[in-house]
């Protein structure tokens, strides 16, 4: 039976290599191991033990327009060695692929970056290459980046997100091989763009961020009060001057994948650097250039104290009696309420009070004006019908 199982294995192998030359000769460059045989599939896929869904389809034509075009699959996937893969390991990011880096003459790697990403506030080890607490909270490569497809060669950068044909057309120039061309030339414009809206980045960081159990595991405060922000509020309606997460925690002179803690000399958002950060002078937004050290000490994520708009309407003159007899010092109930992480202050706790109670106050100061608003249109409306009967009667 055994060898049965192998000579139609063989067998399989033989009609695959006699015709992948005839049938696909694209794939040649980046698929030599032939995997778009099973992966071209859109059904493939399984449920493990959990009952959690797999998807294993890749869609080829996609993925050779792609930043891994280029990459054979088993440059990312080194393990396999047999079909039907068996004991898949996770892709490990600063493996050595045989692209060669053009500044240096090497074999290309993320090696370099994701030595510079696990120092920083998300790696998943510490200082002395122990793994961290938790570290499965932590966000993988994966989770943030996923392989993108290269913006199209029409059009202007101005206008849609790519480079005009005319431009390529001068590499071809020098350049003869087409493909070589567009491909190269897709990379650099491709790094020039953003990688996603602000709005996007914004969701993205929040998908953790706002994760209250989450945080707490790391000592952390959720930052669903900056949608409360001026900054959100930019965002939300388009501004392309509004700043997200990433240009303040990784402005000009840091980055990204080098995020420190607050504390931390080296951080953007340390007070000794909230100046420049606020300042952003060479950045391509234009943020806060008269920054002073007042200005940069306002709180961006204020401490979200959880007062329903109920209990407001209930207990808030109560509160504002007790403020007057000087019994809330520091607010005792708010803070009985929700406790937070130790390096809260006091005095974050009475901003986040006086936020919270400008928040209600124009919610209602909001709602009460439209209401009266639709009450005068209502009467006005009544008034007008009768006063029109009244002159008909006449």
């Amino acid at each position: 039976m055994k060898s049965r199982t192998n000579i139609m294995g063989l067998a399989i192998i033989l009609v695959t290599l006699a015709v992948c030359p005839l049938t696909a000769p694209h794939l040649m460059a980046a698929d030599v191991e032939n995997c778009d045989l099973c992966h071209k599939y859109s059904g493939l896929g399984r449920i493990d033990e959990s009952g959690k869904k797999h998807l294993f389809y890749v869609n080829d034509s996609l993925f050779q327009q792609s930043v891994h075009g280029k990459v054979r699959c088993k440059e990312c996937h080194s393990e396999i060695e047999k079909y039907p893969h068996t004991n898949t390991k996770k892709v490990d990011c600063a493996t050595v692929c045989h692209l060669i880096d053009p500044s240096t003459g090497e074999n290309f790697s993320h090696a370099t970056m994701i030595e510079k990403y696990e120092l920083s506030v998300h790696g998943t080890k510490d200082a002395e290459g122990n793994l961290k607490e938790h570290a499965e909270d932590l966000a993988a490569c994966i989770y943030c980046h996923e392989n993108r497809i290269y913006q199209p060669v029409t059009g202007l950068a101005q206008k849609d997100q790519g480079v005009a044909q005319e431009i390529l057309d001068r590499c071809l120039g020098c350049h003869n091989e087409e493909q070589w061309a567009r491909t190269f030339y897709n990379h650099f414009t491709h790094r020039l763009h953003q990688r996603r809206t602000s709005r996007r980045m914004v969701e993205l960081c929040v998908s953790c961020h706002e994760d209250t159990e989450r945080m707490a595991r790391h000592g952390l405060t959720v930052t669903g009060t900056f949608h409360d922000t001026f900054h959100w509020q930019g965002i939300k309606y388009g501004d392309p001057n509004a700043p997200n997460c990433i240009t303040c925690h990784a402005p000009v002179g840091y980055f990204s994948h080098q995020i420190m803690p607050k504390n931390d000399a080296r951080s953007a958002i340390h007070r000794d650097n909230l100046v420049r950060t606020c300042a952003n002078l060479d950045g391509l937004q234009t943020c806060h250039p008269s920054a002073t050290p007042s200005f940069a000490q306002g709180k961006i994520h204020p401490a979200d104290f959880k007062i329903g708009v109920f209990e407001f309407k209930m207990k808030g003159l109560d509160r504002l009696r007790k403020i007057t007899r000087g019994e809330m010092k520091p607010f005792q109930e708010v803070r009985a309420q929700q406790p937070a992480p130790e390096e809260l202050t006091p005095l974050d706790y009475y901003q986040g009070l006086i936020l919270q109670l400008i928040k209600y106050f124009y919610l209602m100061l909001i709602g009460g004006l439209i209401s009266f608003m639709i009450l005068h249109q209502v009467l006005d409306y009544f008034a007008t019908r009768r006063e029109m009967k009244e002159g008909g009667m006449h």
